[in-house]
C-alpha cells in the first residue's frame, strides 16, 4: 500500500514537470516577443524626440531578444540617422529580405528608399596582397583574412591595416566618395634584425676651408649638357605654368556648370538641389573638378619646382673667364669684358 502511494505520487510529479517544461518554452517566447514590442514602441517614441542615440539603443535590445524583421528595420533606419551607413545599409537590407512579413510589405516603399539613401553614402574597397591568410582590418574592425572580397564601407576617410605573425604590419589611408570602388595592394615585409650601420675602415679627413679664394681654372664656359638641362627645365616649368592655367580655367568652367544644373554638394556626394537625392549626373561633375584640381595644383607645382632648378643652375654657371678674380673685378651689371686669350667675352649667360 505504501509503494502504491509512492508511485502515484511520482506519477503525479512527472506530469507536473512535464506539463511545466512544454508550456514554458511558449510563454517565455510570448514574455520575448512582449518585451521586444515594448522596446521598440520606446525606441520609436525617442526617434520623435531626436534621441537617436539612445533609440538605437532599445532597437538593438528588441532586436538581440526576437531578430524580427521589423526590429531589423527600425534599427537600421536609427543607424541611418546617425550616419552609420554599413549597419544601417545590414539592417535595412536585412528587413527588406522577409517580403512575407506583414509590417515590411507596409513600409516597403520607405524602407527601399531609405536603403538606396544609404547605399548612396557607402563605397567598395578591395584588398590585396599577401601573405596569405593575413589579417586585414578597415577603420579599427577586423574585417577577415586574405583573399578577401570587396569590403563595403563609409564614405570619407578610410584606414586599412594589414598584419600577419611573423611580418611587420602595414597601414595605408584612402578617401572614399560614396558609390566609389577603390583596390589597394599591400605587401608585408618579414620581420628580421635591424639592419647594422655601415662601418668605415677609417674616418675620411675633413676637408680644409681654403684661406682665400682658389684661383679658377681656364675653360670654354658651361658644358653642352649643363646648358641642355637648364634650357629643359626651363621648359617644363613654362609646361607646367601652362597646364596649371588650362586646367583652372576648365575647373572654373565645370564648377558654373555644376551649379548651374541644379547641383549642390551634400558632405561627400552630389545631390539635386531640388529634392536632395543623389544624382549620378551631378557626381560626375562633382569628380570632373576634382580631378581638374588635382591637375592645376600638379601643374604649378610643376612649373615651381622647375624654375627653382633653372634658377639654381643659372646662379651656379661656371665662369668663362680664365681668372675668376678678374672676371670678378671687372664684371658689370650686365655684360663686361672677360680676357681669354684675343676677343671678348660676356659674363652674363643663358
Amino acid at each position: 500500500m505504501v509503494f502504491s502511494s509512492l508511485r502515484y505520487l511520482s506519477c503525479v510529479s512527472l506530469a507536473v514537470v512535464l506539463a511545466t517544461g512544454v508550456g514554458a518554452p511558449s510563454a517565455w517566447a510570448e514574455d520575448g516577443q512582449a518585451q521586444a514590442e515594448k522596446l521598440i514602441r520606446h525606441g520609436v517614441e525617442l526617434r520623435r524626440r531626436h534621441d537617436d542615440e539612445a533609440a538605437v539603443r532599445e532597437f538593438q535590445k528588441a532586436y538581440d531578444l526576437v531578430r524580427s524583421p521589423r526590429a531589423a528595420a527600425q534599427l537600421g533606419l536609427a543607424e541611418q540617422a546617425l550616419g552609420r551607413w554599413e549597419d544601417a545599409e545590414r539592417h535595412v537590407d536585412e528587413a527588406l529580405h522577409t517580403p512575407t512579413d506583414a509590417w515590411v510589405a507596409k513600409n516597403r516603399a520607405t524602407l527601399e528608399e531609405s536603403l538606396g539613401t544609404i547605399q548612396a553614402h557607402l563605397g567598395r574597397v578591395e584588398v590585396i596582397g599577401d601573405p596569405a591568410g593575413a589579417e586585414v582590418s578597415v577603420n579599427g574592425r577586423s574585417v577577415g583574412k586574405l583573399p578577401l572580397d570587396p569590403v563595403k564601407v563609409s564614405a570619407g576617410q578610410v584606414d586599412v591595416e594589414m598584419h600577419a605573425s611573423g611580418y611587420v604590419s602595414a597601414q595605408r589611408t584612402l578617401s572614399i566618395v560614396g558609390g566609389q570602388y577603390q583596390r589597394v595592394v599591400i605587401h608585408l615585409a618579414k620581420e628580421g634584425p635591424a639592419a647594422e650601420e655601415p662601418k668605415l675602415a677609417a674616418s675620411p679627413e675633413p676637408s680644409p676651408a681654403p684661406a682665400a679664394p682658389a684661383p679658377a681654372v681656364a675653360d670654354d664656359g658651361p658644358s653642352s649638357t649643363r646648358v641642355a638641362l637648364k634650357w629643359t627645365a626651363a621648359g617644363l616649368a613654362g609646361a607646367g605654368l601652362v597646364t596649371g592655367v588650362v586646367f583652372t580655367l576648365l575647373h572654373s568652367h565645370n564648377v558654373d556648370a555644376f551649379g548651374a544644373d541644379g547641383c549642390r554638394l551634400q558632405g561627400d556626394t552630389a545631390v539635386l538641389k531640388t529634392n536632395g537625392m543623389a544624382d549620378p549626373g551631378c557626381q560626375s561633375k562633382l569628380e570632373t573638378s576634382q580631378t581638374y584640381q588635382n591637375v592645376f595644383i600638379a601643374g604649378y607645382a610643376a612649373a615651381g619646382v622647375f624654375a627653382a632648378t633653372w634658377l639654381i643652375f643659372q646662379l651656379t654657371e661656371p665662369s668663362a673667364s680664365a681668372d675668376a678674380a678678374v672676371e670678378h673685378a671687372l664684371r658689370g651689371p650686365m655684360c663686361a669684358p672677360a680676357f681669354s686669350g684675343a676677343g671678348l667675352s660676356c659674363a652674363v649667360r643663358f
